[in-house]
């Protein structure tokens, strides 16, 4: 069984040499990952290792001389130009940071043509936010030629998928990955997530029944939910006695791109629901439009409170800020007023601090992904991967924050880091 992409011998053995007593009743917590992300990683070429475009379009151009013949690549044109197909008939490729590489840039729609041969080819970035797509995959869904897209889910998911079976299977064997690197419990932080991708979840969880998961849902696709609420319980199988089970998570706000002013509607259509919201944060302007929105939009009775709002009766719940990339200090001041819970990558500050010497100011340096600035406040802080973006290594996370060079002054001492790994996540 190939593990999750970037974990390895090495990986679970650095795992093990900084567990403590603890793991032996309480096990990590991945409280951000993207599990069907990880199950398609699983799936697709793998072109982390590349240093420059061109030894990407290599292991691409490799890839398709290996897999398909000139019959098949025919029949991959004849089916990509009539809008359908068999996902066997694509190419999936995955994990290239254009931060990376040493053009500094995305390959174009015209390169990845000439290594392809007529082959719809997707090409994903290591974020899952930006998608490079060959000509042939961008006929077959409406487009006129190959383009780079930035955040057109919409678009990519009429890419033909694996058939049900073996999606499961494939986030069965990522939950498996995870038990071996002693992590008991996640929540799927994906926005595109409504209730039939908790069905799948939950038909995969039956099969790895020690990792407990939550998942969330778009903010925008809470209406598929019908009648289940935060906190409850969405069962594979029927409801049958060994079914799997995933819990509902918070509404999950992804801001579209370039635009943060669509986040306080998506916070009003979470409240509306009676949903804690989880919003993702990768600057300083999304961070004050998210502020914003909280403010404007407080959660109900019984979803969360914080020590500045009037206590609730019930077991309550705060909203969260997913990442926190960077953060002017009067914001994380602002965080915490609000009792808004952080879950944060640190492995993010240690893996592209290439990128962020080269694009960032020292000043802008000191505001990235704070950590230990977050714990003075008495901000509650949970570690995670992001994975497939990050291996799901709490080894890791841990060695990250604790000897980061970039900002410094956020180093954490390592067993609050271990800390910070097993606690229940910020919807438990």
């Amino acid at each position: 069984m190939r593990p999750v992409p970037g974990l390895g011998a090495a990986g679970l053995a650095r795992i093990a040499s900084a567990a403590v007593s603890t793991t032996q009743t309480l096990g990590y917590c991945d409280d951000h990952l993207h599990l069907l992300a990880c199950a398609a990683a699983r799936r697709s070429v793998d072109v982390q290792a590349a240093a420059s475009v061109g030894e990407l379009l290599d292991i691409v151009g490799h890839a398709v001389r290996s897999s398909a013949s000139p019959r098949m690549r025919q029949d991959c044109q004849d089916s990509a130009e009539g809008n359908g197909g068999d996902s066997r008939q694509w190419l999936r490729v995955w994990g290239y940071d254009d931060s990376l590489l040493d053009e500094r840039r995305h390959p174009t729609a015209a390169e990845v043509d000439a290594v392809t041969h007529g082959v719809p080819t997707v090409l994903h970035h290591v974020t899952g936010h930006v998608a490079v797509v060959n000509a042939a995959a961008g006929r077959a869904l409406g487009l006129t030629s190959g383009e780079v897209l930035v955040e057109r889910q919409d678009l990519l998911a009429a890419v033909p998928r694996d058939d049900r079976s073996a999606t499961v299977a494939g986030v069965t064997e990522v939950l498996a990955d995870l038990v071996a690197a002693g992590i008991t419990a996640c929540t799927d932080a994906t926005h595109t997530n409504d209730i039939g991708a908790l069905e799948l979840l939950a038909e995969a969880a039956a099969g790895v029944p020690s990792v407990k998961v939550t998942a969330m849902v778009g903010a925008d696709r809470l209406d598929s939910l019908e009648d289940l609420d935060f906190g409850e319980t969405v069962l594979s199988s029927g409801g049958a006695a060994d079914a799997g089970a995933v819990r509902v998570g918070h509404a999950k706000v992804m801001p579209p791109h370039d635009d943060d002013s669509a986040i306080a509607d998506l916070v009003a259509a979470a409240r509306a629901h009676r949903f804690p919201v989880a919003v993702h944060v990768m600057d300083i302007d999304t961070l004050q439009a998210t502020l914003d929105a909280l403010e404007a939009h407080p959660p109900p009775a019984g979803t969360a409170t914080s020590e500045a709002r009037r206590p609730m009766p019930d077991r309550t719940v705060p909203d969260r800020i997913e990442h926190c990339a960077l953060a002017l200090p009067e914001q994380l001041d602002r965080i915490a007023r609000l009792g808004v819970a952080v879950v944060t990558q640190p492995s993010f500050v240690t893996r592209r601090a290439q990128k962020y010497r080269e694009q960032l100011s020292p000043t802008e340096q000191a505001w990235l992904w704070p950590l230990a600035s977050l714990l003075r406040r008495g901000i509650r802080v949970t570690l995670s991967s992001d994975a497939p973006t990050v291996p799901p290594d709490p080894a890791e996370w841990i060695e990250a924050a604790t000897g980061r060079d970039i900002a410094p002054t956020e180093r954490i001492d390592a067993e609050t880091a271990r800390r910070l790994c097993m606690e229940a996540g910020a919807d438990r």
